[in-house]
């Protein structure tokens, strides 16, 4: 599988895929994130979205289509998206997560106070709102 941009077309397929997973769709239109995506021959297997601010950017919308969890493919999306952010002159990673906890420590991700993160990212939705404030606020500076 090959790690791409999504295009255009494809974003009702993102849509569904987001909702399937119980991740925030409310801000897609206005926060326009860039998603990346693998595809098989049924569709889009899993996709990350990447909402950039400078060169800080919140990873978002991570998600595997149902069938094809526990193949590795949530970490291949991570590190496909990370190894590309530079490219794209991000430097460093912010995310909230209610229950990725444990996957993203495992990739490096560290916690940090939510008010930690620099002002455009705490100004995304998915700070001031979407995300619960229980959420955990998680960062990596990429290399």
């Amino acid at each position: 599988m090959k790690f791409e941009i999504v295009e255009e077309r494809t974003l009702p397929q993102v849509r569904a895929l987001l909702e399937a997973a119980a991740l925030p769709v409310a801000d897609l239109a206005s926060a326009r994130p860039e998603f990346f995506g693998l595809h098989d021959a049924a569709g889009l297997v899993g996709v990350i979205g990447l909402e950039r601010h400078g060169q800080a950017a919140l990873l978002r919308s991570l998600a595997v289509r149902d069938d094809q969890r526990g193949r590795g493919f949530g970490t291949t999306l991570v590190r496909a998206l990370e190894a590309r952010a530079p490219g794209l002159d991000v430097r460093q990673l912010w995310l909230l997560t209610t229950t990725a906890e444990p996957f993203f420590r495992q990739l490096g991700y560290e916690p940090a106070a939510r008010n930690s993160a620099p002002l455009p990212i705490r100004e995304t939705a998915e700070f001031r709102g979407i995300c619960p404030t229980t959420a955990v606020c998680m960062t990596k500076v990429l290399p």
